[in-house]
């Protein structure tokens, strides 16, 4: 015997109910989640996102599983959410980054005449350790406090720079806030760029990684595709960027 999930009926096992027609077959599990992702894809958000994580629990294992669990990461995110978040995470590391660097700087510039001073030279990663001492503490005190503006800047611009080339090579692109999404959570490693003498590198090195993973992911593109997203905005980028310096040293040069 069987009993009817509409009814409430006892009847012997038919297909449909021969009380009220109603379908006996068992029912499927809806196949996609609540973010639109299909079974087997998670529609879990990260900690930073979730409102009954707390800080700054959030935001650390947010940092430690974008980094270091990058591809587990990337491919459990929802990349159709709001970015304010995200956003406000890749401000958060800037600062932080910001900070760091202006402890290390007044720090070492501090001891300007002795071993440490050198040292500081030598690992600078602000590059104005050519700068006379005290106008060393001050830049980068401004840098500080204009790091908000320029990461703004900087997102707004490199975000639509990577969503033009998608357009061009992804099949089925998604909207700018994905992109906008994969690049803040991309942005974790930026903390390695105080450590001395590699740490400007990795971090460079590391966020383009977890880039091109958050891309292909945002975006259901290949690895391939993704790193020519990545590496065609960044010689775009380079170029504009090289341009306006020779730009203004031929300016500077030419005299009134």
């Amino acid at each position: 015997m069987a009993t009817c999930g509409t009814c409430g009926q006892e009847h012997i096992a038919f297909e449909t109910c021969p009380f009220c027609g109603a379908s006996s077959a068992p029912q499927e599990p809806d196949e996609r989640g609540p973010s639109g992702r299909g079974r087997g894809e998670s529609a879990n958000v990260p900690a930073w996102e979730d409102p009954e994580a707390a800080f700054p629990g959030n935001l650390l294992q947010t940092w430690r599983r974008s980094v270091l669990e990058s591809g587990a990461f990337f491919a459990d995110l929802p990349f159709d959410r709001a970015v304010a978040r995200p956003i406000l995470y890749y401000l958060i590391i800037g600062i932080v980054g910001a900070g760091l660097l202006l402890t290390w700087g007044t720090i070492l510039s501090a001891s300007s005449s002795g071993f440490m001073g050198q040292l500081y030279e030598l690992l600078d990663p602000s590059g104005v350790s050519v700068v006379p001492g005290p106008m060393r503490s001050i830049l980068l005190l401004v840098n500080f406090f204009l790091t908000p503006f320029l990461a703004v800047f900087y997102l707004v611009l490199w975000s639509m720079l990577l969503h033009l080339f998608i357009l061009i090579l992804a099949r089925q692109a998604g909207p700018l806030r994905a992109t906008v999404r994969a690049v803040c959570y991309a942005s974790g490693p930026g903390l390695f760029g105080v450590v001395p003498f590699v740490g400007g590198l990795l971090a460079y090195v590391w966020v383009a990684v977890l880039t091109v993973i958050g891309l292909r992911e945002a975006h259901g593109m290949s690895t391939g595709k993704a790193l020519a997203v990545f590496l065609l905005a960044a010689t775009i980028a380079v170029s504009l960027l090289a341009f306006t310096v020779i730009l203004i040293i031929t300016r500077g040069t030419a005299g009134p």
